[in-house]
């Protein structure tokens, strides 16, 4: 015999407002953040879905008058690197450090437009073409650092990572984007 199930209870109207509030203002950032890990249409929504139902489950552990972009980004990536390590068996992560002095911060727009208008308005073919070869972990910490502008902190915390990882694996990423840019215009010259 098996333990007795709790009785769902009804989401009490300060929950559902909550959500509601939620997904009309950060639904579609948080889709376009999921597209870009996910590079999959379904996948991205799936990933939304699932980060919205964790919020509304978890919607009293969010702290007034921090960031809800940083919070659901890091329930995002959660998720993903879940759906990972399900799907290859293990998630592997950089250990090194780097000592680069931090060149981001500021103040980030919410993304207004679907994800296929923003890359072509904002990334050129090569490096759009070029992201996509990245890996997933080196994807996302170029996405967060350079398009999204997040610091190295709030990258961390959405990684769930030291600060000193969030720089290794930029510096790597960026490293590893410019010789993928500098072989395709290379290619288009021949």
């Amino acid at each position: 015999m098996g333990v007795p199930r709790r009785p769902v209870e009804p989401p009490t109207a300060e929950q559902a407002a909550f959500l509601e509030r939620a997904i009309a203002e950060y639904g579609k950032a948080t889709y376009n953040f999921a597209y870009r890990l996910t590079q999959n249409e379904s996948d991205a929504r799936d990933l939304t879905q699932d980060a919205f139902i964790r919020v509304y489950r978890a919607w009293r552990s969010f702290q007034p008058g921090t960031s809800f972009l940083s919070w659901i980004y890091r329930i995002v990536t959660n998720l993903y690197r879940d759906e990972l390590r399900r799907r290859k068996g293990r998630f592997h992560e950089e250990i090194p450090e780097d000592n680069a002095p931090q060149e981001f911060g500021g103040q980030r727009p919410l993304a207004v437009t679907p994800i296929e208008d923003y890359v072509e308005g904002q990334l050129s073919e090569p490096l759009s073409q070029a992201l996509q070869m990245l890996s997933p972990e080196q994807r996302q910490v170029v996405m967060l650092a350079d398009i999204e502008e997040y610091s190295y902190q709030e990258i961390s915390e959405i990684m769930g990572c030291s600060i000193g990882t969030v720089r290794s694996r930029l510096h790597r990423a960026r490293a590893l984007l410019r010789r993928l840019i500098q072989r395709q215009q290379q290619q288009q010259q021949r």
